[in-house]
C-alpha cells in the first residue's frame, strides 16, 4: 500500500567539496585511489547523464562495490546522496544531501551510499565514465522513499 505524499523536503545543491562530501564518497585527485569490489570485477562504460529533474523520489545503493565517476565533457552535474548506515525500511529522507559538481571533479560513491545516478545540469549533455562492479544489479537495493515515508525531495535547479 502506497503512502500518500505528506511533505516535501527542499534542497539547494551545495558545492562539491572533499570535506562536505566525505560521508558519501571522495573527490578523486591525480593520486591513486583504492576501489572495493567484493563480487565480480570492475567494468567501465561511457554514460550520458539524464537531465536533472526537480523531484527525486527514489534512491539506490550497492553492497558489493564502491563506484567511480570520471567526467569527460566538463559539464556540471547534480549528485543526490544519503549515508549508507540505515536500512531501506528505516530510510530517513531528512538525511538526503545534494551537491553540484563543476564537471572537472572525479568522485566516488562509498560502499552502501544511497544515491541516484549523477544528473546533467543546465541543459548540458554531460558524459562520464562510470566504473562499477560487473554484478551491481545483483547487489543493489532500490527504494522509493516517497512511497515508503510520504516524503519527497525537491531540488532547486
Amino acid at each position: 500500500m502506497a503512502v500518500e505524499t505528506r511533505r516535501t523536503i527542499k534542497l539547494t545543491p551545495e558545492p562539491l567539496t572533499a570535506e562536505a562530501y566525505a560521508p558519501f564518497g571522495s573527490i578523486v585527485d591525480a593520486g591513486r585511489l583504492q576501489l572495493h569490489c567484493s563480487d565480480g570485477q570492475y567494468t567501465a562504460r561511457l554514460m550520458k547523464l539524464e537531465p536533472a529533474v526537480p523531484r527525486v523520489v527514489h534512491v539506490n545503493r550497492h553492497f558489493d562495490h564502491s563506484q567511480l565517476f570520471v567526467p569527460i565533457t566538463g559539464d556540471p552535474m547534480l549528485l543526490v546522496v544519503a549515508p549508507g548506515h540505515v536500512s531501506g525500511e528505516k530510510f530517513d529522507p531528512e538525511t538526503l544531501r545534494c551537491f553540484r559538481a563543476d564537471g572537472t571533479q572525479a568522485f566516488t560513491f562509498n560502499l552502501g551510499t544511497w544515491h541516484i545516478a549523477p544528473r546533467a545540469l543546465d541543459g548540458r549533455a554531460a558524459q562520464v565514465i562510470n566504473v562499477q562492479g560487473s554484478r551491481y544489479m545483483e547487489h543493489t537495493e532500490l527504494i522509493n522513499f516517497e512511497e515508503l515515508t510520504g516524503v519527497a525531495l525537491e531540488v532547486a535547479l
